[in-house]
């Protein structure tokens, strides 16, 4: 079968031309519109900020115009000088050695216990939403830690817990101790913390019913939900603590 023969070359392609024509006719009419936008902005004109462009944004009232003066409708760059704490020249220094400061070098300068003034204002924002007491000293404490099972329902307390619970009842009827009962969340979560906190007043309910106990006795049991930070030992479910208390 005879190969088709190639067709003679044609010569060059002379369609770029046309894009070129477009091109150039879309580059004269960009110049020409610029040069109608700029015929005021002389280098002069640019640097004091006037001209027909500028007048244009003043019209469509956008940031950074400026009036018919040519001062800029800004704030002045002026801003207020540091104040540097220097030593009074004038000061005595024997009072410099005799000033109210704590710490080792009593150089007379403020010192500000940051965690301690945290501390003071979260307490006092505690006290405004709730009755705060201040717990007192206690000279020692044993602690029961279970670590079987509760309940899934109230009442939560099984028969180990009843027995803990039955050596605990006189002591409180001892005002010189007290007890609390320490539901250990499983996780670290709110919703786990939720949970043991529930459980621990649902607990105190249950010896407080058990025990029969009186409004100072009930002051003396107190019962909390916490969470486990201890990574090597083992998690109890619960934990008694008993404490005698100074008097």
């Amino acid at each position: 079968m005879a190969k088709k023969k190639k067709p003679p070359p044609e010569g060059p392609n002379n369609a770029y031309l046309l894009s070129f024509g477009d091109t150039m006719t879309t580059l004269l009419a960009f110049f020409i519109i610029l040069n109608s936008l700029a015929e005021d902005q002389t280098g002069a004109n640019l640097y004091a900020g006037t001209g027909s462009f500028m007048a244009a944004i003043s019209t469509f009232q956008l940031s950074g115009s400026v009036g018919p003066t040519g001062q800029p409708n800004v704030s002045p760059l002026e801003e207020s000088q540091p104040v540097y704490v220097v030593p009074d020249p004038d000061a005595d220094p024997e009072s410099l050695e005799k000033g109210p400061g704590t710490d080792e070098e009593d150089d007379g300068q403020r010192i500000i216990d940051r965690e301690r003034e945290e501390f003071s204002r979260y307490l006092n924002e505690m006290s405004a939403r709730f009755d705060v007491n201040e717990v007192g000293r206690t000279e020692g404490e044993i602690v029961f830690d279970l670590f079987g099972p509760l309940n899934p329902q109230p009442p939560y307390l099984t028969e180990p817990y009843l027995d803990v619970v039955a050596r605990i009842l006189p002591l409180l009827r001892n005002d010189r101790y007290a007890v609390d009962v320490i539901v250990w969340a499983t996780t670290p979560a709110p919703t786990a913390w939720k949970r043991a906190t529930t459980q621990a007043y649902n607990i105190r309910r249950e010896i407080d019913a058990r025990g029969r106990l009186t409004p100072d006795q009930q002051r003396r049991l107190v019962s909390v939900g916490n969470v486990w930070i201890d990574k090597d030992a083992r998690r109890p479910v619960v934990s008694f603590v008993a404490k005698k208390l100074e008097q």
